[in-house]
């Protein structure tokens, strides 16, 4: 799934696919999905005027939009560069869109592996191979 998001006045296409999740993985060292669940549950406090982001969170939040800006476009330049690129990086703002789009991708993967599952166990249960009869 992508997505263009406006972030300071510019139009930067976001992209999540599973080569996200490795990039993720192999240029930071963390689980994306753990990451985005923490930020998540960090965002509704934050939202709700419980809670402000710390600078944990926001680095988390430009390393998963990193990430995302860069599967869609592979010339991004490195993290540190990228973001020096912008004024502002409102994760108020932008969060809830790269939110929408990790969740649905994870849906439709899950949505696909349902399917070939289902798939599997109908071929299964009509599809018995017998021995044959001499």
């Amino acid at each position: 799934m992508e997505k263009i998001i406006l972030v300071d006045g510019k139009q930067i296409k976001f992209k999540s696919t599973a080569g996200t999740l490795m990039r993720y993985r192999n240029n930071f060292g963390r689980d994306l999905i753990k990451d985005i669940i923490a930020l998540e549950k960090k965002f509704k406090n934050v939202k709700s005027g419980i809670a402000q982001f710390e600078i944990v969170e926001l680095d988390m939040f430009e390393k998963i939009a990193w990430s995302m800006a860069k599967t869609a476009n592979n010339e991004i330049p490195d993290i540190e560069h990228w973001l020096d690129s912008f004024d502002s990086f409102s994760i108020m703002k932008v969060l809830p869109d790269i939110m929408e789009l990790l969740i649905g991708n994870l849906r439709q993967e899950n949505e696909k592996k349902r399917m070939v599952e289902q798939a599997t166990q109908y071929h299964r249960k009509h599809h018995r191979r017998y021995p044959p009869k001499y």
